[in-house]
């Protein structure tokens, strides 16, 4: 049987030391940077994943050729189960928002909304949402009800465990019987809690 301690002190003169030493220090190092990329990956992959989804929006609306009608603001508030189907999610939700745009009309608007969200992706997540509803439009004086619609884009960092961040654009409309649609273009930031 060969002396494995004899052979590995023959040959260790053929590596030098410094060369030894090196490889040494560089394999702790990978090592720490791969379980950091692991870890964080891990992180966002874990918030990434399916679960109930609590979010709120923040909007700056702009009204589409209405009118006596100022820019506004807006404010929703939503509730989702997030379906996690590896390289897409989808979001079936329901919520409720309001708006309150300025100029003579100052109209108002309270709404509630049944759709959802599909996201593509991990980490940083593209996407697209719809929703129906019915609204309560009052401007001035008078108020009319009628069927609401949005479809829009997102953008949603998940890396942050427990909340989704994210931005979105969309387009809106109160169609209301025997008159033109109100409508108008919307853009905000969003967050959502994950439970």
């Amino acid at each position: 049987m060969p002396n494995t301690h004899l052979e590995s002190s023959e040959t260790a003169h053929l590596v030098p030391s410094g060369a030894r030493f090196r490889h040494t220090v560089r394999l702790p190092g990978a090592l720490g940077l791969a379980v950091g990329a692991l870890c964080l990956f891990t992180a966002g992959a874990a918030n990434a994943k399916g679960g109930s989804r609590l979010g709120l929006d923040l909007d700056y609306a702009i009204p589409i050729q209405e009118s006596g009608v100022d820019p506004g603001k807006g404010l929703a508030l939503r509730y989702g189960y997030k379906l996690d189907l590896v390289v897409l999610s989808i979001t079936p939700e329901v919520g409720g928002g309001a708006y309150w745009f300025g100029g003579v009309a100052e109209p108002r608007l309270l709404a509630g909304s049944l759709g959802g969200r599909v996201a593509f992706g991990k980490v940083l997540e593209p996407g697209i949402f719809a929703h129906v509803g019915y609204g309560s439009l009052k401007v001035l004086d008078e108020s009319r009800s009628g069927p609401t619609v949005d479809a829009g884009l997102t953008l949603d960092l998940t890396i942050i465990p427990l909340v989704d961040l994210g931005v979105h654009a969309a387009y809106d409309a109160v169609l209301i019987k025997d008159s033109d649609a109100f409508d108008w273009v919307r853009v905000g930031v969003h967050a959502a809690l994950a439970f």
